[in-house]
Order: C-alpha cells, then sequence, then structure tokens
C-alpha cells in the first residue's frame, strides 16, 4: 500500500504551502459541519476536494488527479483521520489537566486519589453536566458552552480552520461563523470518552501530565482476551467505537438555532492563537504547539437542548 507525501502531489499545490495553509483548512471546515464525520461517502469528499482546488488554484484543470487513490486523494483522507483522532487526545489532555489541578486549581499540587477522581467524573456525567457552561445541566441554554467544549473546540477545530479561503461554492463563510454541528458533536462524544476512560481507571492522571506540567495523552491500552496483548483498538477514539455517540450528539446539536451556534463558535474563538507556522506538511499542529496551548443514554444525548456543579475557574488558563 502507497503511503503518499506531499512531494506526490501536483507542483502548483506544493508551491507557497498552499496545500497545507488553504486546502487543508478548506477541507476541515467543511468536514466540521458534516452530520457524520466519521463516514464521509468518497463521492462527497472528491467533489469538496475538487470544488476546494480549483477555487484556491484557478489554473489547476486536472480533475481526473482527484479521486480515490490519487496522491491528492489520500493525503485529504489522512488529514480528516488526523483531524478526528486529535479530538480524542486532545480531550483526554483536557480533561487530565482539570483532574490533576483538582480543586486548589495547581498542577503542582498532590494529585486527587481514584476514588476522588471517579467521583469528580462521576459529577461531569450526571445529566451530561461536562457540556454545560458552569456546568448548570438545568439551563438548556447553557449546553454546548463548558469550557471542556470550547476549548476542545478551538484547539482541536477552529485552530485547524485558520487559512481557510472563501469557498463560495461550500459556503465556508457560513461555515466558519456557525457550521460547526459534526466538530461539536465530536467535540462531545470525545469529552464523554476522555471522563469515562479516567472514571473507570483505564487512564492515570499523572501518566497524563509530563514533568512540566502540560497535558500529554498517551493513548489507552487494553488487555484484549483472545491475543492475550494489550491493544488501543478496544479504548480508541474511533467511529466502530464512538460513532454511534458522536451521531446522537449530532442531533441535539443540530436543534441548536444559527444564532446560539454563532455564539458558541464566538466563544471558542476567543481561546484560538494563530499559529499556522505551527503547522505540520499534513496540515496537523505540532505536539509541543499543542500541549503549550491546553496550559449514556441515547435518549439523553439526544435531548440536551431540550430540557453537583463543579468550578471551573481557571480552568487549563
Amino acid at each position: 500500500r502507497i503511503r503518499y507525501i506531499n512531494l506526490d502531489l501536483p507542483a502548483a499545490l506544493q508551491a507557497d504551502r498552499k496545500w497545507t495553509k488553504q486546502i487543508l483548512p478548506a477541507l476541515v471546515t467543511w468536514a466540521g459541519s458534516l452530520a457524520d464525520p466519521w463516514l464521509i461517502p468518497d463521492q462527497d469528499l472528491m467533489c469538496a476536494i475538487r470544488i476546494i482546488i480549483t477555487t484556491v488554484s484557478t489554473d489547476f484543470l486536472d480533475l481526473s488527479a482527484i479521486r480515490p487513490g490519487t496522491p491528492i486523494f489520500s493525503l485529504a483522507t489522512r488529514r480528516l483521520t488526523v483531524w478526528r483522532s486529535n479530538f480524542g487526545s486532545t480531550a483526554i489532555a483536557i480533561i487530565a489537566h482539570f483532574l490533576a489541578a483538582g480543586p486548589s486549581n495547581d498542577i503542582d499540587a498532590e494529585s486527587m486519589d481514584l476514588p476522588a477522581i471517579r467521583e469528580t467524573c462521576n459529577d461531569l456525567l450526571e445529566r451530561f453536566s461536562f457540556l454545560y457552561q458552569d456546568l448548570d445541566h438545568q439551563n438548556p441554554a447553557n449546553a454546548f458552552r463548558s469550557q471542556f467544549v470550547l476549548q476542545l473546540l478551538a484547539h482541536t477545530h477552529l485552530r485547524s480552520c485558520i487559512g481557510c479561503p472563501d469557498i463560495p461554492a461550500l459556503r465556508t463563510d457560513t461555515l466558519k461563523a456557525f457550521g460547526v454541528q459534526g466538530a461539536l458533536a465530536l467535540s462531545c462524544a470525545a469529552l464523554e470518552r476522555a471522563i469515562q476512560l479516567f472514571q473507570r481507571g483505564d487512564m492515570d492522571v499523572d501518566n497524563q501530565i509530563s514533568t512540566r506540567g502540560k497535558a500529554t495523552a498517551k493513548t489507552p491500552l487494553k488487555l484484549n482476551r483472545m491475543s492475550g496483548k494489550e491493544s488501543s483498538a478496544a479504548l480508541a477514539f474511533s467511529e466502530q467505537n464512538w460513532g454511534t455517540c458522536t451521531r446522537h450528539y449530532y442531533t441535539s446539536v443540530a436543534k441548536r438555532d444559527h444564532l446560539a451556534l454563532t455564539e458558541i463558535v464566538s466563544m471558542a474563538n476567543a481561546l484560538v492563537s494563530p499559529a499556522t507556522d505551527s503547522l505540520l506538511d499534513d496540515g496537523s499542529l505540532r505536539v509541543d504547539s499543542a500541549a503549550e496551548d491546553l496550559g449514556v443514554s441515547i435518549d439523553q444525548r439526544m435531548n440536551i437542548c431540550r430540557t453537583n456543579t463543579l468550578s471551573l475557574h481557571g480552568l487549563l488558563t
């Protein structure tokens, strides 16, 4: 199986890092609006890439170079895979930082013991409090406005969209303003997973915090009883494990009107620090740059907008 690199792209897309700085941000912007960001049909992805490239590079005429199996399509698919994966790893880092700081909000203080961590995680998961501003689940208007959600949306999605040019055929101006339904659903699912991992003891808070006090996500492992070996697949943030949950969250997110979503995007954008110089060739962020910036039932998930508070003061500041 061929693993393409950026040097395999047409020269026109390599010039001035156009692929990394414009095309991939536009692709992520589009993907973040989708109802199912896990399963994107090849035809839809191909059409989106063609629209983006022919808009950004008007002299690019070889549409046959943009189809499954080509370097362009393969690298675009890989970027979306990394983008989705980053929700999982960044969510772990955010929750680890929160739990490590504890009630004193001091990352250098002695960590909470396992019972305290489990109790805190239970409080966060109760009625999906972790999704609400001030963790107040009694006010539906607060849904999807918690610092957890805003930080994750900012660092994993919005920052990756920096540099997205105007693509009228994809209505990127609208997507930038409030078209983040898919990205928000991924954020919710990734945070739920992260909290559950610490709640069950599948992950240790201390192992997720570096010696410099920075949150660093390390892949959790689980014993495969069939092979007798440890594997990350069972606990991975993947479509198999979290695709259904993500789609349920999307149902709730989609109930938010454009004004509410615009406000959420605005709140998250306030946490984004431009750093296009930190972009790798595949469009993702350097690990050290991201680290520095970080400093249930189906019915419940699908009805968050229809209908034990912990303090988040100083979270990740």
